[in-house]
């Protein structure tokens, strides 16, 4: 109830009280003054109940607002998390994805980089026993080259004169020894002799 309100039943009640004066009535008017009065108080009263009343709704309908504003910022703030979140899982999933490929790629390469390294030691040992062998032939080479330098730049021998030497005569061996006494045996030194006229005459 406004204080409007309040004049108004005032000036209603007093009006009531002008109409019982000028008619009859049983009670006397003091005794009608406190009876207004009192109904007054109350009406007074119960104006400042409301008016604490009313204070006090307006202050729940504010706070009520307020948390309704509250509820609305929360909801778009969730909405948009929700929203963000959803994001995030597409963005995770395509990660997960990615770093499947990457592991894959990752194990494919270690295990090149094993093969390539077993090549790379086995070409290393290679490597050091060619050059092993390369030094060594190098050092040969070194070598000959030194002798003939030296073979070189020596002075030429001085012929020294040679000795005149017989003819040694040649040993007899077996096998000629049994030629020659083959030969003598089959082919004889023929003696000449004279034949008579009758070992000649039968040539006639």
């Amino acid at each position: 109830m406004t204080k409007g309100n309040l004049n108004d039943l005032i000036r209603t009640e007093a009006n009531k009280e002008v109409e019982s004066q000028t008619s009859p009535s049983p009670k006397p008017a003091k005794e009608t003054n406190a009876t207004l009065q009192a109904k007054i108080n109350d009406l007074t009263t119960e104006l400042e109940k409301t008016e604490k009343n009313q204070q006090t709704l307006q202050e729940k309908v504010i706070s009520l607002e307020k948390e309704l504003q509250e509820h609305r910022e929360l909801s778009v703030r969730l909405q948009q998390l929700q929203q963000q979140t959803e994001q995030l899982q597409s963005v995770l999933s395509e990660k997960n994805t990615l770093v499947a490929q990457l592991s894959s790629q990752l194990s494919k390469t270690e295990t090149e980089l094993t093969d390539k390294k077993q090549l790379i030691e086995k070409l290393s040992s290679q490597l050091s026993k060619t050059e092993t062998e390369l030094t060594d032939k190098k050092q040969l080479i070194e070598k000959l080259y030194n002798q003939i330098k030296t073979l070189e730049n020596a002075p030429p021998p001085t012929p020294e004169p040679s000795p005149i030497t017989k003819p040694v005569p040649k040993k007899p061996s077996l096998y000629n020894f049994e030629m020659t006494t083959l030969a003598r045996y089959i082919a004889p030194t023929p003696t000449p002799t004279e034949l008579t006229d009758s070992e000649i005459g039968w040539f006639d």
